[in-house]
């Protein structure tokens, strides 16, 4: 049964796909003017949307972030000058790694996902301001999946800088030249280390909230090596939406299969967490791993806002005989982490022995 509206027959698709006024080759839109395309393939993302780190646009190609740590300030009363030099400023460097975005679009593709969101009025044709909007919004919702992915994971020869991978794998060569565990010439760790048993993240018998569960683990790990950041108001959990599946079946089948507030699997959980503490749920997270860290400490920069982020919508159809319209977007992004000691990274015990 044919659902799309009258648009739909052939001649009117062939009117389609010949119709549209005259324009220039481009469409174009640069800097602050390209925000409203650019913007949304970032944005959109998951990590980003939520607001579960740190976020600073407007870099041009590298900022700083800055650290302040102490080893205490206070010392015994004297008429002298002693301060102990206990305060240590320390860096890291956000490098932003241009990346674009260049897809071909078949018009007749298209069609019938815009004729049904638009109820295919037909005044309407294929060089409208509609028709182009909808276009950059379509290829701007599927970037914004690939920027949640590369954030965490990383894209081989694309975008070599995700917090838990440089090459989109997390094992124990990605992990070690990753930004979270760049430790220097020889990959000695800096962040805290968990290493997770092969149930850790198993919901089958409730281990996942277990003493030996990877949230057990991780978050004993911080106790032991970086307490203070168990005091941050903005402390978190980050995990896979598998993890966070398996964590929630855990809560329902635990205590003999009653679970929390007595409902078993017949119960929603709007929100998790683990001892007070949010987890926050990332599409682009690695399965089978948890980081443990405040918002603050993982900073995603961008460009927007700059004469570097660039919006192009190309009508091909025009002037090569194709049925297509190029779209093509350029940007910047980068990850960095404030303090890697303040950063529990628990995974399975391949990831860190492979």
């Amino acid at each position: 049964m044919n659902n799309f509206p009258k648009l739909q027959n052939r001649s009117v698709s062939r009117r389609f796909a010949n119709d549209g006024p005259t324009v220039s080759p481009a469409t174009s839109y640069a800097g602050v003017h390209a925000a409203p395309f650019v913007a949304p393939a970032l944005k959109l993302a998951s990590t980003l949307a939520n607001g579960y780190v740190r976020q600073i646009d407007g870099i041009q190609n590298k900022a700083v972030i800055s650290s302040l740590t102490s080893t205490g300030t206070i010392v015994p009363a004297n008429c002298a000058w002693d301060d102990t030099d206990s305060l240590t400023l320390g860096e890291r460097v956000l490098t932003l790694t241009d990346l674009a975005v260049m897809e071909a679009l078949c018009r007749k593709t298209l069609l019938p996902t815009w004729a049904g969101m638009t109820g295919a009025r037909e005044t309407m044709t294929a060089g409208s301001p509609e028709f182009v909007n909808f276009s950059m919004a379509t290829v701007a919702g599927y970037t914004a999946q690939g920027v949640e992915v590369g954030i965490w994971q990383g894209i081989a020869t694309t975008l070599p800088q995700g917090f838990l991978s440089n090459d989109g794998v997390f094992d124990n060569g990605g992990y070690r030249a990753s930004i979270l565990n760049a430790g220097g010439v020889d990959g000695t760790p800096v962040t805290n280390e968990q290493v997770v048993g092969a149930t850790g993240f198993d919901a089958a018998a409730s281990v996942i909230i277990g003493a030996t569960g990877a949230f057990h683990l991780a978050y004993n790990n911080a106790v032991t090596n970086c307490p203070a950041i168990l005091n941050r108001p903005d402390i978190a959990f980050y995990c896979s939406p598998k993890t966070a599946g398996n964590y929630m079946t855990a809560l329902a089948i635990s205590g003999a299969h009653q679970g929390v507030n007595m409902q078993s699997t017949n119960q929603a959980f709007d929100s998790l967490q683990f001892l007070g503490i949010p987890i926050h749920v990332c599409p682009g997270m690695f399965d089978d791993a948890l980081i443990l860290t405040y918002e603050e400490n993982l900073v995603v920069g961008s460009n927007l806002m700059t004469d570097y982020t660039t919006a192009q919508y190309i009508d091909a159809w025009q002037f090569d005989g194709s049925d297509q319209v190029k779209i093509a977007m350029r940007f910047g992004l980068g990850m960095q982490v404030g303090l890697p000691s303040d950063v529990v990274v628990a995974a399975l015990t391949g990831i860190f022995t492979a």
